[in-house]
């Protein structure tokens, strides 16, 4: 997404094949408030001529990805079970769940809210990576789901959830589905069956995942995970891979265990 104004909406789904939908913004805060592939003639990807170490010098709109300093995914401190977080799942959501050609993402219908931390936040969009892109003491889990979310000006709050292979889960068979069926599919997200039962949680800034990795993303990484079956982990594997960005510097930032 390109800088404008500062209305929340729901976005069509980028169909072409190497096309991401991302969340960017002006004066250093990502807005969620237009589709945009960034530069359209330049392509971005996981390996390659395009994979993330290249990703700041592929376009001027990218250069943050390389210059930033607070930048996204981060290495997280072990769990510590503290303060819960303050998080009221709204009614499950309806949208359209595609593959976008760098993940599987689910865009909700209108409507769509989460309360986190006293603040009903609109549901823009979930989406996957296997493996996980934070990790955990150096560790990565089998994948990782960000809960994208926009308050009224459209600046960001993505709650992460990491998972690990166990039993089958229900709550994410709609959105599996979705990885599986090629074209475009109505969707349900129950994000109140869809996280985990805990909701101790670390809470830092930082930036976008895909280019632009435009900063100024409030991030909260629950601290429990999730089991998906194997039968799951495979449908989405099957889709993509290894579409995860490398840990960023911490740098002068610091991880906190209650959101503020």
């Amino acid at each position: 997404m390109t800088p404008s104004s500062l209305s929340v909406r729901r976005f069509p789904l980028l169909a072409a094949p190497a096309v991401l939908l991302v969340l960017a913004g002006c004066a250093g805060t990502p807005t969620a408030d237009a589709a945009h592939d960034g530069d359209a003639g330049t392509a971005w990807s996981y390996d390659g001529a395009g994979s993330p170490e290249h990703w700041g010098a592929l376009s001027d709109e990218y250069d943050v990805c390389s210059t930033g300093t607070e930048q996204s995914p981060v290495d997280l401190p072990a769990p510590t079970k503290g303060a819960p977080l303050d998080l009221v799942a709204g009614a499950p959501a309806k949208g359209l769940t595609a593959d976008n050609g760098h993940t599987v993402q689910f865009t909700a219908d209108d409507g769509a809210t989460t309360r986190i931390g006293g603040e009903d936040l609109h549901l823009v969009q979930m989406h996957f990576h296997a493996g996980s892109e934070h990790t955990v003491r150096g560790e990565a889990a089998d994948a990782e789901f960000h809960f994208v979310h926009a308050d009224g000006k459209g600046a960001l709050t993505v709650v992460g959830v990491l998972a690990e292979q166990g039993a089958h889960n229900a709550a994410y068979d709609s959105y599996v589905a979705g990885a599986t069926a090629g074209a475009g599919r109505a969707s349900t997200v129950d994000i109140g069956a869809m996280l985990p039962e805990g909701r101790s949680h670390h809470a830092y800034s930082g930036s976008l995942t895909t280019p632009p990795c435009t900063e100024g993303v409030q991030w909260i990484v629950l601290e429990d995970t999730v089991e998906l079956g194997a039968d799951q982990l495979a449908d989405l594997e099957a889709a993509h891979v290894e579409n995860a960005r490398p840990v960023q510097p911490l740098g002068d930032r610091t991880v906190e265990h209650e959101l503020r």
